[in-house]
């Protein structure tokens, strides 16, 4: 195990301790030198008003996408689990937007959404409806589109994993509940989701992770404009350790996002597995 547990050490367990022991100094690129100062950086982070407000942005943006995600993929998965040509080419299909590297599909986006020359608003146009949208000019569309975006790229992750789960479900309690009159919506609810609780565990926590670290739509779609309605923590950690220089600071911006998303995994687990309980008894 020993080559095993180095890589483990040098990747993961190393960049923390040395995350950990900037955000308690003062460093900056700026300044040779650097000073100890304890919980100073956290401190006031908790007094940060842009901070504070970028924290808000990411809870809303996070609980926004995984919840349409989550759907949608349930909803995709009832009608592709089953093993037939036609969904074997819409399996096939659903993995294209996943395959596409984010920055890629941000700056595909923003160039659809052009207000001058972009294909929405042409297509809107057609169809008789506003074609003079700025939609990266308005903090709502803004949000429309950087939700869109995600749901667009990660809903396929998300119908994949329960695509697995539903085709691994023993066909017997469906096939008895169907015989003793159960409507589909029955099924699903009392035997279905119960069986898919795992698989729903998994795919939640890994959006959930992967929804916080959402940083490259950000900076190449909006720029966290107009003004700061949609600058995330990631956006603002850059910002601080790569336009500002303060590295100590922003180490200590990292540091609280890994104990928030640290603390919300378990819980969003429990919760899980508690709801599962509750639909079994």
């Amino acid at each position: 195990m020993s080559p095993a547990l180095i890589i483990l050490l040098l990747m993961t367990i190393a960049p923390a301790i040395f995350l950990i022991s900037k955000s308690l100094t003062n460093d900056s690129l700026l300044n040779s030198t650097s000073n100890f100062v304890g919980l100073e950086n956290y401190q006031a982070i908790l007094t940060d008003a842009s901070l504070l407000h970028s924290a808000r942005v990411t809870a809303a943006f996070v609980a926004l996408v995984v919840l349409i995600e989550m759907i949608a993929g349930l909803f995709f998965a009832q009608f592709l689990y089953k093993k037939t040509r036609a969904n074997s080419v819409a399996g096939a299909l659903l993995i294209i937007p996943f395959a596409v590297a984010p920055a890629v599909s941000a700056m595909v986006f923003r160039e659809l959404l052009n207000p001058n020359y972009g294909w929405v608003n042409y297509f809107m146009g057609l169809l008789g409806l506003p074609d003079q949208i700025d939609w990266l000019g308005n903090s709502f569309t803004a949000w429309v589109a950087l939700v869109g975006l995600d749901v667009w790229q990660w809903t396929p992750f998300v119908a994949l994993i329960l695509i697995a789960g539903m085709s691994a479900l023993p066909a017997e309690p469906l096939e008895a509940a169907s015989v003793d009159g159960a409507n589909a919506w029955q099924i699903f609810r009392h035997i279905s989701f119960r069986l898919l609780a795992p698989f729903i565990g998994i795919a939640l926590v890994l959006r959930t992770i992967q929804a916080f670290k959402t940083f490259d739509s950000f900076l190449i779609l909006t720029g966290g404009g107009p003004g700061d309605s949609t600058s995330p923590m990631n956006l603002e950690i850059y910002r601080v350790a790569l336009q500002s220089f303060r590295v100590g600071y922003a180490s200590s911006m990292a540091i609280i996002l890994l104990i928030v998303i640290s603390i919300l995994t378990p819980l969003l687990l429990k919760i899980l597995s508690r709801a599962t309980q509750n639909e079994e008894v």
